[in-house]
């Protein structure tokens, strides 16, 4: 008799999880007709916080799995100092789990991303520098490819930049006087048995 109700709850059970499911799917289905635009709009108006400016995050993902489907607001180049505090990665599901906040700095209370003149003036100057060397490769138009991130870190004489991809990790020292790049180093990982997050990408 036990096993018989054991039976009947796991079939139940089964039924409930593959009908929640089949509605999420559903649900996701209908929300990727929208397209990418409206997708990010939708996630915007979802977040609802006044200091969020969806355009100072230059990287946005829309990504769906069969049981998901979240926005990704992200950067491409992340710039910090001493006293940086902000959330350099917002990701808001519109279809089941995934919301939250990554944080730059060490700190309690983070504000949205949003850089300075100051800073921009900063960063402009770190790809400059790269551009104006042969030993680091150039980033045309100071647009990094879409699977590669760089963090530039303040010093009090120079910027600490780290460069990272799917296969490559890079960091070397930008002199901010003269802009002359030193300590470089390259590594290469070897993915051949690793698998890349499976989503679909919606564009």
């Amino acid at each position: 008799m036990k096993y018989f109700f054991t039976s009947i709850l796991f079939f139940i059970s089964t039924v409930l999880f593959s009908q929640k499911s089949s509605t999420l799917t559903v649900k996701i289905d209908s929300l990727k007709k929208l397209g990418r635009d409206s997708l990010i709009k939708l996630a915007v108006k979802k977040l609802n916080k006044s200091g969020f400016d969806a355009k100072a995050y230059d990287r946005i993902t829309v990504k769906a799995t069969t049981t998901s489907l979240v926005v990704e607001f992200s950067l491409s180049v992340k710039f910090s100092s001493a006293t940086s505090c902000y959330y350099h990665k917002v990701t808001i599901a519109l279809v089941g789990d995934g919301n939250g906040n990554n944080v730059q700095g060490d700190c309690t209370e983070p504000k949205f991303y949003k850089l300075t003149a100051e800073e921009e003036k900063k960063v402009d100057f770190v790809f400059k520098s790269i551009n104006n060397s042969d030993e680091i490769g150039h980033v045309p138009n100071n647009k990094l490819n879409d699977e590669t991130t760089m963090e530039i870190s303040e010093k009090a004489d120079h910027y600490y930049v780290e460069v990272s991809s799917w296969s490559t990790y890079s960091h070397y020292k930008v002199d901010k006087l003269s802009g002359k790049i030193s300590e470089a180093n390259h590594k290469h990982f070897d993915r051949s048995g690793y698998e890349k997050p499976d989503y679909e990408i919606i564009k």
